[in-house]
């Protein structure tokens, strides 16, 4: 599972990166919105096909609205871009967005006495690190870095479920947002920032069984077929994604040939 919805501005006009005869591809670098005092997050968008065609419109500071794009993260130079979806322009008045869901394996272990995991503050609060390796098929996966803060009085403590019940190895679906810390190097006093999957909810993956149950239909579907409905167009129509990659996902630069070492958490 890998879907992606946000809303973000246009840092620049999009440029393009590959044309053929029939497909498009752009690239254009964004900024989603900060997430409560978080700082904007900067990301990278690829659009391809049709959907590319329309991009092109793009504008330097254009407000956009992203569906159904694929998150993908470089392990090598620590970046996040997105991939696919379908594109539209907004206006102020369009709602915020920023939702990403993954479904995938967790690739370690939390221990309560490692700091880099787990950690309480003075101010009561409660925040676990996580790693989650999505795969992208061809026998290969993404890490992503993600993270549950709670206070002790929360009806719903994330952070103390993914210390309890997540272990190496564990299927996990996360919903949660990209959000983004900044601060000034004290050395170089440069701007440095770290982008992370701030986590909302999730779901474990149910235990397995020897035996599965027999499911019968408990609905009858109406025959009757409706004429005229968004202009008798399917909803297959704005699949952008899979038109023009088939399904699968679009390979990253750098040394990516083969699945990461779950060993090695980039934390």
């Amino acid at each position: 599972m890998n879907f992606v919805s946000v809303c973000a501005q246009a840092t620049e006009a999009p440029r393009e990166v590959y044309t053929s005869a029939t497909s498009t591809a752009l690239r254009c670098n964004l900024l989603l919105p900060p997430v409560g005092n978080k700082a904007p997050t900067p990301i990278e968008f690829n659009v391809y096909g049709k959907a590319a065609e329309r991009f092109q419109r793009t504008a330097k500071g254009h407000l956009l609205y992203i569906h159904g794009a694929k998150l993908r993260f470089d392990l090598e130079s620590r970046t996040h871009s997105l991939h696919g979806g379908i594109v539209t322009p907004v206006t102020e008045a369009f709602p915020i967005l920023n939702t990403v869901i993954l479904g995938g394996r967790c690739v370690k272990d939390i221990h309560q006495d490692d700091a880099r995991a787990f950690k309480t503050t003075a101010d009561g609060l409660m925040i676990c690190n996580q790693t989650l390796s999505v795969n992208t098929g061809r026998n290969q996966a993404d890490l992503f870095n993600f993270y549950a803060i709670n206070t002790a009085k929360d009806k719903l403590n994330n952070a103390e479920l993914l210390v309890n019940f997540t272990r190496k190895g564990t299927g996990l679906t996360i919903v949660g947002r990209l959000a983004t810390d900044s601060w000034v190097d004290k050395e170089t006093k440069e701007k440095k920032l770290n982008t992370k999957i701030q986590l909302v909810s999730m779901t474990l993956a149910p235990k397995g069984t020897t035996t599965s149950p027999e499911i019968k239909p408990q609905t009858t579907v109406a025959t009757n077929e409706i004429v005229g409905l968004w202009g008798g167009r399917s909803a297959d129509d704005g699949d952008v994604w899979n038109q023009a990659s088939g399904g699968g996902l679009p390979d990253l630069p750098g040394q990516y040939g083969a699945a990461p070492n779950l060993d090695e958490v980039p934390f």
